[in-house]
């Protein structure tokens, strides 16, 4: 049954993802409206919940993101069982490619109990984990918000193999599963309003198909108090430091990096943090600049990492944002990235055509033939990064909400 509370939010706003991503910053959004009904998720660090628990054993940052002291716990309603299941799966069968839909639909499938006893007036989940939960909504008359996070796996497919028939490499397998498209598009055909995390995001799904009237692009943010210039001394006379996180992969465009910095041997020293594939390893092994390799690291790690390089690149062949990206320029270093990445960029000749090395080499040329374009960079970089504020976002949400408000009927009552 639901509480006093939830009663006292009647016509309120509910949420509800198995992840993280956006869905605590549009939590706090509603909350900040005092339209928050609850918030399901599958673990969360307060008292009384299984996050606290968890969180005493092991780093979940999950557990604790951006924000979330700003949530009341007792708005907060945890369902641990359908992550906790898929992640002891993934563990037992560590060289097997665990299917995620059966566990996405079980959280949503209890989320949806929630909801069918709820008298809010707005439903809101993401992208793989939304679609029972909407039924249920559209059952008590709600309005639905996707939050869409990824690109759309058509899309990439495409561009995987063209990536992969170019090097030599073998075809990859498809993004998703026939079960998992199915999926997203029940999700989206159920939605009334659709967001995005960049316009590039958007022009993608609305070229596939997806209804122009529904979608809207709000980008992400960039908790500036934590992802900030630190000091430093950078060493002039010492290679270009350039970073790179999480692209050890093709769709990350890892051979295109690899083939950017192979001719520039004393030029600039190349830096991989995060896991490389397997089908990766002989590229890294084969290209004259051999890249550091780094492990996964923390907030804190990688805050004291990026301060200590000159350079980021994001050779995506396809980011609906590109989060790390923006942390970086945060700390101040320029970035570049491709026309597949959907961040924001301070100045146009900041991103380079995707699938193309000899474009990251001539930027990456430019840098380190004078060095003072790298301060100066640096320093538009954590001015722009400053810009897309975790308060702008929620109050970009908050208008999504306000206008569904004004339109939506109340719920039905059951």
């Amino acid at each position: 049954m639901i509480s006093t509370m939830d009663r006292r939010c009647a016509g309120g706003i509910e949420l509800a993802y198995m992840g993280v991503h956006e869905i605590f910053q549009m939590a706090i959004a509603a909350e900040e409206m005092d339209r928050l009904s609850g918030l399901q998720c599958s673990i969360f660090d307060a008292p009384g919940k299984w996050g606290r628990i968890f969180s005493r054993v092991a780093y979940l940052p999950s557990a604790f993101p951006l924000g979330s002291a700003a949530l009341p716990p007792e708005k907060v309603h945890e369902l641990p069982l359908p992550l906790l299941a898929r992640q002891l799966m993934q563990k037992v069968f560590k060289r097997r490619r665990i299917d995620p839909l059966p566990y996405l639909c079980a959280f949503e499938r209890k989320a949806a109990q929630r909801l069918r006893e709820s008298n809010s007036r707005i439903a809101v989940a993401a992208e793989t984990c939304a679609l029972h939960y909407f039924r249920a909504a559209k059952e008590r008359g709600m309005s639905c918000v996707l939050d869409s996070h990824g690109i759309p796996a058509p899309f990439m497919d495409v561009i995987l193999r063209q990536a992969a028939d170019s090097m030599g490499l073998p075809a990859p397998s498809p993004c998703d599963s026939a079960a998992m498209m199915e999926h997203k598009e029940r999700e989206r055909e159920l939605a009334d309003v659709i967001l995005f995390c960049s316009e590039l995001q958007k022009i993608h799904w609305v070229d596939l198909g997806a209804p122009a009237e529904k979608c809207q692009a709000i980008p992400l943010w960039v908790d500036t108090d934590f992802w900030k210039p630190l000091p430093r001394n950078r060493a002039k006379d010492q290679p270009l430091q350039i970073a790179a996180v999480g692209c050890g992969s093709l769709a990350k465009g890892l051979p295109y990096l690899l083939g950017a910095v192979a001719e520039m041997t004393g030029v600039v020293s190349l830096s991989l943090v995060g896991k490389v594939d397997a089908g990766m390893e002989p590229l890294v092994r084969r290209c004259r600049v051999q890249p550091l390799l780094l492990p996964y690291m923390s907030r804190p790690q990688l805050r004291d990492f990026l301060n200590s390089q000159d350079v980021l690149v994001m050779p995506s062949l396809g980011d609906s944002f590109g989060l790390v990206a923006m942390e970086a320029m945060a700390c101040g270093l320029p970035v570049i990235v491709t026309t597949h990445c959907g961040l924001p960029v301070p100045d146009p000749a900041w991103r380079v055509p995707a699938l193309d090395s000899r474009s990251i080499a001539e930027r990456l040329t430019w840098y380190s033939e004078d060095r003072e374009r790298v301060e100066k960079d640096g320093l538009v970089a954590s001015t722009f990064a400053a810009g897309f504020s975790p308060q702008r976002y929620r109050d970009q949400i908050k208008e999504v909400y306000g206008t569904l408000l004004e339109k939506s009927p109340q719920v039905i009552q059951l």
